[in-house]
């Protein structure tokens, strides 16, 4: 009996993967740790950043690190890199990020802003694909296809879907005609 339950300990101890595992499933957990270290319990600020300032003001800034007073996790600093000439108007944005950044983790973790100037890091070009313009009649017959569509946020949505879709997926040949894009 004393065999047998050292045994499930043992096997509850151990982990066993069957199969593979998904690279999406383990890609959250692999830059924690670095993130950590600066002070970013959350990634989220670093790698949704665009999202949280917006476009225009993501490209002039760049979250360095976050402190917290020892034993917080609330009120902490944020220190912002800031392109130069970008300084004295992000200073002026300064209530408007740190009300974007506590709604986004929906708690008081930011109370105050350090800037510091600065050349901001490099920023990875885009994955997306280059899409080809469309030519009128696409235009028309996409317009066309969603014209049934009552809610007009609806509508607009279903035609830049469409066309996004359109663009990707076929191209123009040097003498006009559309053909299917092939993935070989």
């Amino acid at each position: 009996m004393a065999d047998d339950s050292s045994k499930q300990q043992a096997a509850r101890g151990k982990r066993h993967y069957s199969g593979l595992t998904r690279v999406a499933a383990a890609a959250p957990g692999l830059g924690d740790k670095a993130m950590r270290r600066r002070g970013f319990t959350e990634s989220r600020i670093v790698s949704d950043w665009p999202a949280i300032v917006g476009e225009v003001l993501a490209l002039d800034t760049a979250p360095e690190k976050l402190v917290f007073a020892r034993g917080s996790t609330g009120g902490g600093t944020l220190h912002l890199r800031v392109a130069g000439a970008a300084a004295l108007e992000v200073q002026h944005q300064i209530p408007q990020i740190i009300e974007r950044i506590n709604t986004v983790f929906g708690y008081s973790a930011i109370a105050r802003i350090a800037l510091k100037q600065g050349p901001l890091p490099k920023r990875r070009e885009s994955t997306r694909p280059k899409l080809r313009p469309l030519a009128p009649q696409e235009e028309s017959r996409i317009h066309e296809s969603v014209s049934g569509v009552g809610r007009g946020d609806l509508r607009q949505a279903l035609e830049d879907l469409g066309k996004a879709v359109t663009a990707r997926s076929t191209a123009t040949s040097a003498d006009g005609d559309v053909k299917k894009r092939t993935n070989s």
